[in-house]
């Protein structure tokens, strides 16, 4: 609220990926007879991250969302299940859960996101999202 006024402006937000919050198994999953489907599982969730997650967001008042991408084998219901299930064990630091088809259709969508503070991803992927590129180390 501004001066009593209700206000819809959007809190800034930061997109983590899942790559950051975890250590990440490929399993093969059969889909039919002969055919199998590689499915991505968090094999052990990174506490010490989720902690540091939630503590920035707390602090500065951001939205924080978990980003993963279908071609790498993610689903929205894996999501939304980690999600439910950071939402019984510990404090979950993410506010929305996303899938995006690909890393090409991911990057096309943020110059349009006018709340966008940056990009939270592994060392080696950061330089991919141009000055929205961050490191967790560096939040």
């Amino acid at each position: 609220m501004k001066g009593g006024d209700i206000s819809n402006e959007t809190p800034p937000r930061i997109i983590v990926l899942i790559n950051v919050v975890g250590e990440i198994e490929s399993v093969k999953v059969k889909k039919n007879f002969l055919q199998q489907e590689s499915k991505q599982v968090i094999k052990k969730l990174d506490l010490r991250s989720l902690s540091h997650l939630w503590n920035l967001a707390n602090k500065y008042g951001l939205a924080v969302e978990l980003a993963a991408f279908e071609d790498e084998g993610w689903s929205q219901e894996d999501l939304d299940k980690l999600m439910e299930s950071l939402e019984r064990r510990i404090s979950n630091p993410f506010n929305y859960a996303e899938v995006y088809t690909d890393v090409d259709e991911f990057i096309s969508l943020l110059p349009y996101r006018a709340n966008l503070k940056g990009v939270v991803d592994i060392p080696g992927r950061v330089a991919m999202y141009g000055s929205w590129g961050l490191e967790l180390n560096n939040l």
